[in-house]
């Protein structure tokens, strides 16, 4: 079989009418896996940019935040609890779009942006509710929630139990040792 022939028969043949003796040859679907090539390891073949996606792509691939992204953020939110923490600037310290900022907090996390800062407020909690014996409604402002009942409900979701009631079991734990 000749080679114009093979082509046309795998794939089809565009004759330009300006220059008829010029083929233009437009792969088959089935062809564009075998003509696009991996040039960059992006797992998306580059030939005509229509490529499936290459087995594998994602072996060997950060998958999360980069070590200098995890850091900015995580100081960023420690040093913003008792504020407003927002995910916008956090994706601004991490230099992403919110979008992918949260894609990728998650892959990092394994929770997403908010369930970390309201984590990370408990934990600030926790610790002023064992050092000092201040008034939860204080605690809860000082920690970054709007009122007691936020900070109750949210204490509860995360811990399975009101803090007040944590608050007591960690005195009695604390004073067993």
């Amino acid at each position: 079989m000749h080679q114009s022939q093979k082509i046309a028969a795998e794939g089809f043949m565009l004759t330009p009418a300006n220059a008829p003796d010029l083929a233009v040859f437009m792969p088959s679907a089935r062809d564009f896996d075998e003509l696009s090539a991996d040039v960059f390891g992006l797992g998306v073949g580059l030939g005509l940019g229509l490529g499936r996606r290459a087995e594998g792509a994602r072996e060997g691939r950060w998958e999360g935040l980069l070590p200098w992204q995890t850091k900015r953020v995580r100081d960023y939110v420690d040093a913003d609890l008792h504020d407003h923490v927002s995910l916008t600037v956090a994706a601004g310290h991490a230099r992403l779009s919110p979008g992918y900022f949260s894609r990728r907090f998650r892959r990092s996390f394994g929770v997403t942006f908010s369930r970390f800062v309201a984590a990370r407020r408990i934990e600030r909690a926790q610790d002023l509710m064992l050092a000092d014996a201040g008034k939860l409604s204080h605690i809860a402002l000082v920690c970054g929630f709007s009122d007691q009942s936020h900070f109750t409900r949210t204490f509860s979701n995360l811990m399975g139990c009101s803090p007040a009631r944590w608050r007591r079991q960690a005195s009695v734990s604390r004073a067993l040792q």
